[in-house]
């Protein structure tokens, strides 16, 4: 597609995510010197913006849709340990056939167990990246649930009315929903 006709298809377009919701709308375009696409940046509630990489947007007739950064890089080293799954395979095959000599199979399968032990560190880095995001959302979340149940507390007690909770409700719970 022509960056022309590809910002066409990308400006103003609203996001979702992989599930569904919507996060916001798409208000700029990076490209790389050759003006092939680089990633997005979307405009998300409360004015925030969210950079995303080119890999991570899926243009559909109803909607672009982003797949988190982290659910990319795991497909990633998924793919690339079966690949180094499949290799270790063939290589022992290979030997098992008498078809390489012993000192090219040991040394190209050190190669493989190299390049799977950087994967699995890879792994575990991104393992520890998601742990501490989901230790983050689960403060966000109790925070965000502490505040409405203080809200509803203080209209139990009187010092809330009804439409002071109404309102105190209202701008909680849509950033309460998203995280659950």
């Amino acid at each position: 597609m022509s960056p022309e006709l590809e910002t066409k298809a990308l400006l103003g377009r609203g996001v979702v995510d992989i599930y569904g919701r919507q996060l916001g709308r798409i208000i700029g375009i990076d490209r790389n010197v050759h003006g092939e696409l680089e990633g997005v940046q979307v405009e998300v509630a409360g004015n925030g913006i969210l950079t995303a990489g080119a890999r991570q947007i899926a243009l559909t007739p109803k909607n672009i849709t982003l797949t988190p950064e982290w659910k990319v890089e795991s497909q990633d080293i998924i793919s690339e340990l079966t690949i180094l799954r499949k290799r270790v395979i063939a290589l022992e095959s290979l030997k098992d056939a008498k078809e390489i000599d012993g000192e090219i199979y040991s040394e190209i399968l050190e190669g493989q167990k190299a390049g799977y032990l950087e994967k699995v560190k890879t792994a575990e880095a991104l393992a520890d990246s998601m742990k501490a995001k989901l230790g983050q959302i689960a403060s966000q979340l109790s925070s965000l649930t502490k505040y409405l149940v203080n809200a509803k507390l203080d209209h139990k007690s009187g010092a809330l009315d009804e439409s002071a909770l109404r309102i105190a409700r209202d701008s909680i719970e849509p950033s309460l929903r998203p995280r659950l």
